[in-house]
């Protein structure tokens, strides 16, 4: 769950988790007094975080000199001691997509985000992304995984069962066994229809299913003609 200091109408908290770039939480104002808070499922190692804002009604144009966004961002295991993870309070740079790993991992189940500037009329995030590791279990392998070139050798239909615990999956294709360099995230989909292939390439494809706790083992390549 996911709870703000305040929200426009239509701009709610869920949009800050929900991965989705084209969505966006606005504050009511774009002061101090603003922040985000969120409680992941259990306690987790928490590495890293990226803060994504939106230019929701900035009215800036082109490249303006002078533009920084500061802010803390606060972890805690029990929603009452807290303690600071990181800390742009001086920062005095333009960082609309600022990512920032931690030193160390840190344990937290709780975390705070508070804005201190923007340096747009309106505090808007379309997203506060949480990286690091739970400690559960990864899924099992996924199963009943295919791959059927279509008449248009162009594309192909991707399907596989549905993986317990599992949050999404990573499909991944190439040229070759050792050539698979690209893929492609989905959260909580059984199916891909990918349109993206040469007509006279062969390709090969994997799988793996994947949550909070890490990633299972990849299923046998296959390969198309």
């Amino acid at each position: 769950p996911v709870k703000t200091s305040s929200s426009k109408d239509g701009f709610t908290a869920e949009n800050l988790v929900d991965e989705n770039i084209k969505s966006f939480w606005v504050a009511e104002t774009n002061g101090e007094g603003e922040w985000i808070q969120m409680v992941l499922e259990a306690v987790s190692e928490v590495r890293a975080f990226q803060v994504n804002y939106h230019d929701y009604k900035s009215d800036l144009y082109g490249k303006v000199p002078g533009l920084y966004h500061q802010y803390i961002i606060q972890g805690s295991k029990d929603g009452e001691q807290w303690e600071i993870l990181v800390d742009k309070s001086e920062n005095k740079q333009d960082v609309p997509n600022d990512y920032v790993a931690l030193e160390a991992p840190v344990s937290a189940r709780f975390i705070r985000f508070k804005n201190l500037h923007v340096p747009t009329g309106n505090l808007a995030i379309s997203d506060l992304r949480v990286f690091g590791k739970g400690n559960g279990k990864a899924p099992k392998k996924v199963k009943n995984f295919k791959v059927d070139r279509n008449e248009d050798r162009r594309d192909a239909r991707i399907s596989w069962s549905p993986v317990k615990g599992a949050t999404g999956y990573n499909v991944i294709w190439g040229i070759a066994p050792d050539k698979m360099y690209s893929s492609w995230q989905l959260y909580g989909e059984t199916s891909l229809e990918l349109k993206s292939l040469n007509t006279d390439q062969n390709y090969y494809f994997t799988i793996e299913a994947y949550n909070e706790n890490g990633l299972s083992e990849r299923v046998k390549i296959i390969e198309t003609e």
